[in-house]
C-alpha cells in the first residue's frame, strides 16, 4: 500500500511480517478487553481504558496483518489509528474518533485531566465494537491464513 510505504519512509512504520499466532493473541486480547469494557459494575473510566486497549489492539492487529509495525518513535500508538483507513477500510469518522480518544486517554493518564465520562466510555465501547467487525472482516478477506 503506497501510503503505508510513505509512513515507512517517514520512519513512523517499519515493514515486518506477522504470524497467525501474533494476530491471534492481539485479537483475543482485544476481544477480552472489549467484553470486559461492557461490565456494568465497572466505573466509566475503567470501561473507557478497557475499550481503548481493545481498539488499540484491534488497530495494531490490522496494521500487523498488512505486514507493518509502528516504529519506536514518538506517536507510535497514534499511527495505528491513523492508518486504519488503509489497514481495515475504516471510514474517516471512525479513525478520527479513535484518534481523538487516544488524545483523551493520554490527557487523563499523563496530564491529570478529568477521568472519562459515562458518555465517553459508552461511545468508545461502541467504536471498538465497530472496529472489531471491520478488522475481522478485512483479515478474513485479505489474509485468512492469519486467522487460525
Amino acid at each position: 500500500m503506497q501510503n503505508l510505504a510513505n509512513l515507512v519512509r517517514a520512519e513512523l512504520l517499519a515493514s515486518e511480517p506477522s504470524s497467525a499466532e501474533e494476530i491471534g493473541r492481539l485479537l483475543k486480547g482485544a476481544g477480552d478487553q472489549l467484553r470486559d469494557s461492557r461490565g456494568a459494575s465497572l466505573s466509566a473510566p475503567s470501561r473507557f481504558i478497557l475499550a481503548y486497549g481493545s481498539a488499540h489492539a484491534l488497530a495494531l492487529a490490522a496494521l500487523r496483518a498488512e505486514g507493518y509495525r509502528p516504529s519506536a518513535s514518538k506517536g507510535h500508538r497514534k499511527v495505528v489509528f491513523q492508518a486504519l483507513e488503509l489497514t481495515a477500510g475504516a471510514p474517516r469518522e471512525l479513525w478520527i474518533a479513535l484518534d481523538r480518544y487516544h488524545g483523551r486517554r493520554n490527557a487523563a493518564e499523563y496530564e491529570a485531566a478529568p477521568p472519562a465520562t459515562e458518555a465517553e466510555a459508552k461511545d468508545l465501547v461502541e467504536l471498538a465494537s465497530k472496529l472489531q467487525k471491520l478488522v475481522l472482516d478485512r483479515i478474513k478477506r485479505s489474509r485468512p491464513e492469519l486467522l487460525k
